[in-house]
């Protein structure tokens, strides 16, 4: 699977408590931004799926892979008390899952893109080591981490950290119930063609 900075759309702030049509002007055709190949397809699934959200995402960034095939994230608004199963519960809302982290390039994408956000962090990703210290694994699948590229240092396990969270710098361990963002990713499961 392969990422790039360059060939993402930012659709930055996209609160759901807005009303569509501040987005719909942002282009001067009135049409989506350049989300798709497909836009006259998708457009009506990114109407239902911006209904059916809940208000806590501040913005939506698409990765490019192979083909026509894409990858969402979704970044949460507000600041809170970070829950594994709740927040994975949430992004399952959204038909996705807390982040997983399988690349390089994945990793370097999602770093960046919250570095753009800017704001207060930390940002949660949905990798884990709790009930196997030492062993960080993807909490939704239970499956290993494929890629953890860590901050100096880290990890430490300092006061019994067992969630991940993701900075431009690189990968942090840090306590589950500490309040900050997390990062939902939605992947591509209407079978586009890749």
């Amino acid at each position: 699977m392969r990422y790039s900075v360059s060939q993402a759309r930012l659709i930055p702030h996209l609160m759901w408590g807005e009303p569509f049509q501040s987005l719909l002007q942002s282009t001067p055709d009135h049409s989506l931004p350049d989300l798709h190949p497909m836009n006259m397809f998708l457009s009506p699934i990114l109407l239902v799926l911006g209904v059916l959200a809940i208000t806590s995402v501040q913005s939506y960034v698409r990765y490019n892979e192979a083909g026509y095939s894409y990858t969402l994230y979704a970044v949460s608004k507000d600041r809170e008390r970070f829950d594994l199963a709740k927040m994975n519960n949430r992004c399952k809302e959204r038909g996705g899952y807390l982040a997983q982290i399988d690349d390089h390039e994945e990793y370097t994408f999602l770093a960046r893109y919250v570095h753009y956000l800017g704001g207060w962090g930390p940002f949660f990703t949905g990798i884990t080591d709790e009930g196997s210290e030492g062993r960080f694994y993807y909490y939704n699948d239970k499956k290993p981490a494929k890629y953890l590229k860590w901050r100096r240092g880290q990890p430490d396990n300092w006061w019994n950290e067992d969630c991940v969270e993701i900075w431009r710098s690189g990968l942090n361990d840090r306590k589950c119930r500490r309040r900050g963002r997390y990062i939902c990713e939605i992947p591509n499961t209407h079978g586009f063609p890749r």
